[in-house]
C-alpha cells in the first residue's frame, strides 16, 4: 500500500507539513487537532502551536495529456498526491464538425450575397442608415 498523508494547518490556517494518518489519528483522540474537509481532502488543524515550523519544498505537476491527465503533489522524499483522470475526448470531434460546418456554409452564403438574399450595407452609407441590397 502507498504511503498515505494528511494535511496539516495552524489555528491561522497557514498549511505546515502534511503527516502520517496514525499520528493525526493520535492528535484528534487527544484534542491537539480538530479535523475539516478542504476541496475534498481530508485534512486536520492543530489546536495548539507547533512544537518546529520546518518546511520542505514541495513541487506540483500537471501532465495535461491527450487520454490521460495527471496532478501529482511532491517532495524530495514523498510523493502526497498522485491523480490520474480520463481527459475529455469530444473536443477534436467537435472541432472538425465546426470547422467542417463553416467551410461547407462559405460557398452557401457567397451565393446568397451575389443573389441579394442577404442585405448588404451601402459602402456610401454609415451604420445608423438603412441596409440595402444588392441586386
Amino acid at each position: 500500500m502507498a504511503n498515505v498523508f494528511v494535511p496539516v494547518v495552524d489555528q491561522d490556517q497557514y498549511p505546515l507539513m502534511p503527516t502520517i494518518p496514525s499520528r493525526a489519528r493520535r492528535w484528534l483522540k487527544s484534542g491537539k487537532a480538530t479535523a475539516f474537509w478542504k476541496g475534498g481532502f481530508f485534512c486536520v488543524r492543530l489546536n495548539v502551536e507547533p512544537e518546529a515550523r520546518e518546511y520542505q519544498p514541495v513541487a506540483c505537476g500537471i501532465d495535461p495529456g491527450s487520454k490521460k491527465e495527471a496532478l501529482v503533489v511532491a517532495s524530495a522524499a514523498h510523493t502526497y498526491t498522485n491523480i490520474q483522470t480520463d481527459a475529455v475526448t469530444w473536443v477534436k470531434g467537435a472541432e472538425a464538425q465546426s470547422t467542417s460546418m463553416r467551410a461547407s456554409n462559405a460557398p452557401l452564403t457567397a451565393i446568397q450575397a451575389a443573389a441579394g438574399a442577404i442585405p448588404r450595407q451601402n459602402p456610401s452609407t454609415t451604420c445608423d442608415h438603412a441596409v440595402n441590397l444588392f441586386v
